[in-house]
């Protein structure tokens, strides 16, 4: 499989902070993810978003426009893809880890699924931490056409087979706020 990073967005929860460079126990957030999808074997990993958002050993592009949302995020980063299975994963997760630790699980019980998703406790699909068959996004974008900027993702899914991966809040937690990013340096600490 290979990962794509989503690392384009606005931040405005944030005050208009690159989340993708906010340190959390003084690593960048982007780091985090881009190693935790590393660690879990990706065979590459691309991030979307601006040249601040770069890390080594990955390849990074901008999504068209920039800040066109995660459709358009999604769509800069096919090219990269070279595999079977994309995970896609948001730059402000606060257990990476566990996230691509729990998709691979899952992925490994080789439903004939075109993805998994995560699902938190509220029953929200979480789409920034998934994995997709390839195969799948790319027809997805073929249906969409090209004027995706600022649609939701979950029209990507739309005609989708995915399973439902049932996880708790702090799994699919992400850091928006300045309060979760205090709450996410709290546990990381403990």
């Amino acid at each position: 499989f290979d990962a794509v990073v989503l690392a384009g967005g606005a931040g405005r929860r944030m005050g208009g902070v690159d989340k993708a460079t906010l340190r959390l126990s003084g690593e960048r957030l982007v780091d985090r993810v881009a190693a935790a999808a590393q660690r879990a074997g990706a065979a590459g990993v691309t991030i979307v978003g601006p040249e601040s958002a770069a890390a080594d050993g990955c390849a990074r592009v901008r999504e068209d426009p920039p800040g066109g949302g995660p459709l358009a995020a999604v769509a800069a980063a096919l090219p990269f893809v070279q595999h079977d299975w994309t995970m896609l994963l948001s730059c402000d997760l606060q257990q990476p880890v566990a996230v691509c630790e729990t998709l691979l699980v899952s992925l490994r019980e080789g439903d004939d699924v075109d993805g998994i998703v995560l699902v938190d406790q509220r029953m929200r699909h979480q789409w920034l931490a998934g994995v997709y068959s390839t195969r799948m996004l790319r027809r997805g974008f073929e249906v969409l056409g090209d004027d995706h900027a600022g649609l939701p993702i979950k029209l990507l899914f739309a005609q989708a087979r995915l399973r439902e991966v049932p996880v708790a809040d702090a799994i699919a937690a992400d850091i928006d706020t300045p309060d979760d990013l205090a709450q996410a340096t709290r546990l990381n600490l403990e």
